[in-house]
């Protein structure tokens, strides 16, 4: 469970059912001053060995996970917690050398919490603790010699959201022997990525060439040179460089040499703003990371104006593929796609024409008025940062985006009361799926659902007619066209109790899945043959009701 809420639903079973089976019982709720139950348990390294001098910690499973007590385990490494009041709890434990976890915790921040009440076992609970794990290594150039002051990126193989996605982890700088370090990692597959500069290199700007700014021969110095982005092991893109799968306990040795080529400077002409007191907006440059645009470091920038323009020389930089993208405001904003395979000058990219005409039409999926001040935004899904394009809805539901360029957005709408969500959406010009739209070089018409409301699903998981806790549980919308956003997860409580909060109106199917926190469960193929024996449940517009039937849960 990570959350608590509750909301009124039908419910009707996917498949026929042998007889009426009774819900899990609710725990029962003593009367204040009532102390009559014990939590208790062993800490356990991944191997199964008890683990002395672990700190066990014991809080309200509520929103602020209130600590109400703590205790340090002794050699045979348990813990007991006595005179507790019937209620849910959380329990975390945590020692040098180990990564800190909460009871059954899996990514993404879910955790089993343990209930307490007549009826409900919560002694000899096992609590298992992994190893910290450490990639490190040291990074050298051509010669072999140590490069200090590297810029190491990890990444990471990212599950949580329910999809495979490589995100960015951490980041390290090497010491003047070349050395780093990533230490307390958790298992999983990771990817190591180096940035830097040659110590030697310089980086004049180049003098003025013929069309297209190239420069004359040989005007370039033999000092200009610069290292690609590298990945291990020795990839100069994302898309070939080695996974490092990573256990518990792993010590993984991640060396790196990096090459040196010759620097390539991208010229950008950019006119005289109006009121050249408050400077200029430099183009900056980015490249693709697993998917996302990363700002790129450049190894020298310098300004030089003439006849009413300036030109900025982005330079310092290895050859490859970029985006030239000068940011500005709304439909100022440019991104120009560039394979640079050497010295070139572009023109300024806010005078281009920066994407297609978005328009379309919003409604509500009940029929009912749109709320006042709806707006739609598009939240770039690969610019690494929020670089959102922003739209008022009228009041019959249309809207206009300008120049919008092309890539991954998702559409966002948004009200002050009450909260929206995008049901289902169908483009012309461009790809519509959930709630992501993949725009390309075609003006695009747009039309969106829209479901309003916000309530909380509260239930048990069962397994032979007793509650199961550490499922995953998911509430997943029955029409294959809803947008992925309205997707909900939570993993059951010791008692088998579930609750998912912020789920919209609508028709879905639940599932509760044993060993079910490994699967792409954002994806609906994946998830068929666990579909097919889930619960229909039909949201209405109402607060919070507890399902009156509870779902058994499914062996992955």
């Amino acid at each position: 469970m990570t959350r608590l809420l509750a909301i009124a639903v039908l419910l009707a079973p996917c498949w026929p059912q042998a007889g009426a089976q009774a819900p899990v019982p609710r725990p029962v709720i003593l009367k204040a001053g009532s102390s009559a139950w014990t939590i208790s348990g062993v800490v356990l390294s991944a191997g199964g060995a008890p683990l002395d001098r672990a700190s066990v910690t014991l809080s309200r499973a509520d929103a602020e996970d209130t600590q109400i007590a703590q205790t340090t385990t002794g050699e045979s490494g348990a813990f007991r917690f006595s005179n507790l009041p019937a209620g849910k709890y959380r329990l975390d434990a945590s020692r040098r050398g180990y990564i800190a976890s909460a009871y059954q915790e899996h990514a993404g921040g879910y955790f089993t919490g343990v209930v307490t009440g007549p009826g409900l076992d919560t002694q000899e609970l096992q609590l298992h603790l992994l190893p910290e794990a450490v990639i490190g290594g040291t990074i050298t150039d051509d010669s072999g010699e140590p490069v200090g002051g590297a810029q190491v990126t990890l990444y990471r193989d990212d599950r949580h959201t329910g999809q495979h996605k490589v995100v960015r982890s951490t980041m390290a700088v090497t010491d003047d022997t070349g050395a780093y370090e990533f230490a307390r990692l958790k298992p999983a597959t990771y990817y190591v990525a180096v940035s830097a500069s040659p110590w030697y290199a310089v980086h004049p700007q180049l003098p003025p060439g013929g069309p297209g700014g190239a420069s004359s021969p040989g005007a370039q110095s033999p000092l200009d040179v610069a290292y690609p982005l590298t990945f291990y092991a020795n990839a100069t893109d994302s898309d070939s460089a080695t996974p490092i799968p990573l256990s518990a306990g792993d010590h993984q040795q991640i060396n790196i040499s990096l090459h040196a080529v010759p620097a390539v400077h991208v010229r950008v002409r950019l006119p005289v703003p109006d009121n050249p007191g408050r400077g200029f907006t430099i183009p900056q440059l980015s490249r693709e990371v697993f998917g996302t645009q990363e700002f790129v470091p450049l190894g020298g920038l310098s300004t030089v104006g003439s006849s009413g323009s300036m030109v900025a020389d982005l330079g310092g930089v290895a050859p490859g593929k970029y985006v030239l993208r000068q940011i500005g405001s709304g439909s100022d904003q440019a991104d120009v796609s560039i394979d640079v395979t050497g010295n070139q000058t572009l023109e300024d990219p806010s005078t281009s024409p920066a994407g297609v005409d978005l328009t379309g039409k919003v409604e509500m999926a009940n029929g009912s008025p749109l709320p006042e001040h709806t707006t739609l935004t598009l939240v770039s899904v690969s610019a690494g940062r929020n670089l959102g394009r922003l739209s008022s809805v009228a009041a019959d539901g249309t809207f206009s985006l300008p120049a919008v360029p092309p890539g991954v957005w998702d559409v966002r709408v948004e009200a002050s009361e009450p909260p929206l969500a995008v049901w289902q959406m169908a483009a012309s010009g461009a790809e519509a799926n959930g709630s992501r739209l993949t725009i390309g070089n075609d003006p695009v018409l747009l039309a969106a659902t829209l479901v309003s409301g916000s309530a909380t699903v509260s239930g048990y998981v069962r397994r032979n007619g007793t509650g199961f806790g550490g499922a995953l549980v998911l509430l997943v919308p029955t029409d294959p066209k809803s947008s992925q956003d309205l997707y909900r997860v939570d993993q059951s409580n010791s008692d088998g109790s579930f609750q998912l909060s912020r789920v919209f109106p609508g028709n879905y199917t639940l599932v509760a899945i044993d060993g079910g926190w490994g699967l792409d469960w954002a994806s609906r193929d994946v998830l068929a043959p666990w579909l097919a024996h889930g619960l229909n449940v039909q949201v209405l517009s109402h607060p919070a009701v507890d399902l009156p039937q509870p779902v058994e849960v499914q062996a992955r």
